[in-house]
């Protein structure tokens, strides 16, 4: 057996053989065709006699005489009367009343800013600043000293609208950036 070489069994293939043979008998009818036949025949005599009922029924109807129109009934629904009421009304235009100034009471010294970021050091806050300059928001650095150490924020803002706010935060967010929403009193 030296010379001689043996090559082992080959696999059978696991891809499955289909024939694509074209099939020119004609299909066949079962049991299942035949029973839905029989059920849309049923059905669509039902539906024939109801309609010749109905007919019969209005050929009835029109051999009596018409009775009384039934009477109209009367809904009530909304009243509009300020077409009659506001003509007939007289305004009181004197000169001496002064309108409010709307100046007064709503005086907001609060700014919104966007703090997008505290880190230890400033290089860390600088490189944070040059990523949303690449965004096209401009931010600024302020360092700022706490209990635990000199940290570096990165604010974006104030904002003049809402709006603008919620370009930058969307901005941000799409670059995988969280921010914290301020409330700062200006002086």
């Amino acid at each position: 057996m030296a010379g001689s070489s043996t090559k082992p069994a080959r696999k059978a293939s696991a891809t499955r053989k289909v024939n694509y043979r074209a099939n020119s008998a004609p299909p066949t009818l079962n049991r299942s065709h035949l029973q839905g036949f029989v059920v849309g025949c049923v059905f669509g005599g039902l539906g024939c006699l109801g309609l010749f009922n109905a007919l019969e029924a209005d050929e009835t109807a029109a051999d009596t005489a018409p009775s009384a129109p039934p009477a109209l009934e009367v809904t009530v629904g909304p009243r509009f009367d300020f077409y009659t009421v506001l003509p007939n009304q007289e305004l009181d235009l004197n000169p001496d009343i002064e309108p409010a100034d709307l100046q007064s009471g709503n005086t907001s010294t609060a700014q919104y800013l966007l703090q997008v970021g505290s880190f230890r050091q400033h290089a860390d806050a600088d490189r944070r600043r040059g990523e949303l300059a690449l965004l096209g928001l401009e931010a600024t650095v302020e360092p700022g000293d706490a209990d635990n150490g000199r940290w570096y924020r990165v604010y974006l803002g104030p904002f003049e609208s809402r709006s603008e706010m919620a370009r930058a935060r969307s901005l941000t967010a799409q670059a995988d950036m969280d921010t914290l929403l301020l409330k700062r009193e200006s002086p």
